[in-house]
């Protein structure tokens, strides 16, 4: 199980706050995004501008935002973590980490490259990288072949039908939101040699479900709630 931007609905998501609390909520890792600061430095934030998290009161696009800059915005009293911040908790911790690009990123090659860095001398068992972009997963794959990278699916794209074609990208797993994770669907991609981590799960019934069907991973807003339902499920 893994913690969708952390617990995020405990904690302001993405940051070392919402990453913490669901470790201590039972989680075995977190899923997380990434995109570039002005210095393009890899930092962990969800949107292209800060005016979600900070309630309207700033609009500034975060790929604008100097190293300084990024220090100085707050969100309910926690700051925009780096991806090395969040790398050095979770070696401490041994958490997973689930690291999707983000595809709204202008500098695509640098922004492949600055991940890479990071994530190179990283061992495989803790690592998985995700995108929406099948450009971004085909980058990924090519320039970090030790890890796995899956390929990111929402309900809207209804692809799951060509589900060969994640292999095609070089990826070696697929990431389905739950509305398409059935279990026909699930036992189709593990022949093909996937693995399957369903998003965003934060119902009780639907995780025991998933976890019948053999879902490798379960990535949701409230793991504490999810973990008590695979408990008695």
């Amino acid at each position: 199980m893994l913690g969708h931007r952390g617990a995020r609905r405990r904690a302001p998501e993405n940051t070392l706050a919402a990453f913490e609390l669901s470790r201590k909520e039972g989680a075995d890792g977190v899923e997380l995004d990434v995109r570039l600061d002005a210095a393009h430095a890899v930092v962990v934030f969800h949107d292209a501008t800060l005016e979600r998290m900070t309630e309207g009161r700033d609009a500034r696009s975060v790929e604008r935002l100097s190293a300084t800059e990024r220090a100085r915005v707050e969100l309910v009293g926690e700051r925009i973590p780096t991806l090395a911040d969040v790398l050095d908790w979770a070696r401490r911790h041994d958490q997973r980490v689930n690291v999707e690009l983000k595809r709204d990123v202008r500098e695509r090659r640098v922004f492949v490259n600055a991940v890479a860095r990071l994530l190179q001398r990283e061992p495989p068992e803790r690592i998985v990288l995700s995108s929406f972009d099948p450009m971004l997963v085909r980058a990924l794959a090519q320039r970090l072949p030790a890890l796995p990278v899956a390929w990111l699916v929402h309900a809207k794209q209804r692809v799951l039908r060509f589900a060969p074609g994640y292999r095609l990208l070089g990826a070696v797993g697929v990431h389905p939101e739950a509305p398409l994770a059935t279990p026909k669907r699930v036992a189709r991609l593990h022949r093909a040699g996937a693995f399957v981590n369903v998003w965003t799960v934060n119902e009780g019934a639907r995780a025991q479900k998933l976890a019948a069907a053999g879902v490798d991973a379960i990535i949701t807003d409230v793991p504490a709630e999810i973990l008590q339902a695979l408990s008695t499920g």
